[in-house]
């Protein structure tokens, strides 16, 4: 693959060279490399979304899935080297309000992701819930009474799982809950179509466009 100037990047440690380094670990596959990479740009202060858009998704058009699931866990590893005090100063600076709950619907035990989805959002400091995977609707209604949890996210990949959007969805959409909280559906199996027929609150397509979102809803 063809970086740019990269001998005059090396020199410089602009962003492009820690993206370009990002690139060629990703669409060789090479897993220690991604780690060391990614963890060099963010020690650069390299945006994460600039990371996983421009260094991670440009090495998986060699790469294809495998390269997205070593990725994903590579970048997973690597977000816990943002401290705690950069997370909170980010949400402040971002003007952030509330807290974030995501899972994968029960009948799912996929998760991929919804971790980068949540690598995604801690890297700009929000304050994030993981429920995990296989989660029952009613554990979503439990988390979205917990005190300041502003956006549930669901994930799912198998079509079979539908029912269980359904339930969740209509627990969060009655009562108290409907003006309390955002529900947004990602994953695979998740559309525009099936979003707006059990009337959730948006479909993100990809990891990327669902932190868009859920930025947007955290900073009204």
């Amino acid at each position: 693959m063809e970086n740019t100037s990269l001998e005059n990047q090396t020199k410089t440690k602009n962003p492009l060279y820690y993206i370009n380094n990002v690139i060629e670990a990703v669409s060789s596959l090479d897993f220690y490399s991604m780690k060391d990479t990614i963890k060099q740009a963010i020690d650069a202060r390299v945006p994460i979304i600039d990371i996983i858009n421009k260094g991670i998704l440009k090495g998986l058009e060699e790469s294809g899935e495998m390269g997205l699931i070593l990725a994903a866990e590579a970048l997973q590893g690597e977000i816990i080297s943002i401290d705690e005090e950069d997370r909170r100063r980010l949400y402040k600076a971002r003007n952030y309000s509330g807290k974030v709950v995501v899972g994968t619907i029960e009948g799912d035990i996929h998760n991929l992701g919804k971790n980068i989805l949540i690598a995604l959002m801690k890297s700009y400091g929000m304050d994030i819930i993981d429920l995990g995977i296989d989660v029952k609707p009613e554990k979503f209604e439990e988390a979205a009474r917990m005190p300041d949890v502003k956006v549930i996210g669901i994930s799912y990949l198998l079509s079979s799982a539908e029912p269980f959007i359904k339930r969740a969805v209509s627990l969060l959409k009655k009562g108290d809950l409907a003006n309390k909280v955002k529900v947004i559906l990602g994953g695979a199996a998740a559309s525009y179509e099936f979003t707006e027929q059990i009337k959730a609150d948006a479909y993100a397509k990809d990891a990327l466009e669902g932190f868009n979102l859920i930025d947007k809803w955290l900073r009204n």
